[in-house]
């Protein structure tokens, strides 16, 4: 369900999340309220609204604990991209101090690797996975490297410099597939328990015009926040994914230099 929910437009998922916690929210407010319209007495009413009090500040810590979270991960995402695009930039341009002949081959190698990044791994990272092609032009690009013999020493410190670079590739695929493979805060669960009692807490207060307009855009609001908690919770899925746009700015850059 929260695939389907994700994979629909913004303001469609978004919709279709407020409308499910509004409907299930007024749910169990009124079944709430019918249970405890049944027992209520006027000495429950103080210790009602403490009670209320307190489950309301604990849903909303647990909410803001799973927004922040979400926005940390993704965040942690686009820097890691980030820094990929910023090796690659850095092995081509240490390729040419190298040698601009001899290395012609390799640097178009690289340009390969990076739009592969952007027509195989980014579709693929929608369903959980990495493609194949980036992985075997890595090894190509690995090999190319290997097979260049240093002529002197400031060449074979460069040497070492480029495989680093090509190594963090490596790992920054890794993390790029962590973040496709994460699944949503364990706690949304407890925020959507949170949720319910907070509703069933209502329950207490019989229903009238101001309070049900209240409860209404209380619900709405929940819905709008769970609704963004689980569509930025898979970073390369849905509206709110990370865009290879470093990778796209990267690949022209690097294009025109080898034309």
């Amino acid at each position: 369900m929260i695939d389907v929910l994700i994979s629909l437009p913004m303001w469609s998922g978004s919709l279709v999340a407020m409308g499910f916690t509004t409907v299930t929210g007024f749910v169990v407010y009124l079944v709430s309220y019918k249970l405890i319209s049944k027992y209520k007495r006027e000495d429950m009413k103080e210790p009602t609204n403490n009670l209320f009090r307190v489950v309301g500040m604990l849903f909303s810590l647990m909410l803001a604990l799973a927004f922040s979270e979400v926005i940390a991960d993704q965040r942690t995402t686009r820097n890691a991209v980030q820094r990929e695009t910023v090796a690659i930039s850095d092995i081509f341009e240490v390729l040419k101090m190298f040698d601009i002949e001899r290395t012609r081959d390799i640097r178009t190698n690289l340009v390969d690797y990076s739009q592969a990044v952007i027509d195989d791994d980014w579709p693929a990272l929608a369903d959980d996975r990495l493609g194949k092609r980036p992985g075997v032009l890595k090894r190509q690009l690995a090999e190319g490297v290997i097979n260049l013999e240093a002529a002197n020493p400031a060449q074979e410190k460069m040497l070492s410099y480029i495989m680093a670079d090509i190594d963090a590739l490596s790992d920054y695929r890794v993390v790029r597939l962590d973040s496709a493979l994460a699944k949503p805060p364990v706690f949304i669960y407890v925020i959507i328990f949170g949720f319910l009692v907070t509703m069933a807490c209502f329950g207490a207060y019989r229903p009238q015009a101001p309070l049900v307009v209240l409860a209404f855009l209380y619900t709405v609001f929940v819905g709008l926040v769970l609704y963004l908690v689980l569509a930025m919770s898979d970073p390369f899925q849905g509206n709110f994914g990370v865009a290879p746009a470093p990778f796209e700015h990267l690949v022209e850059t690097l294009q025109s230099e080898i034309r």
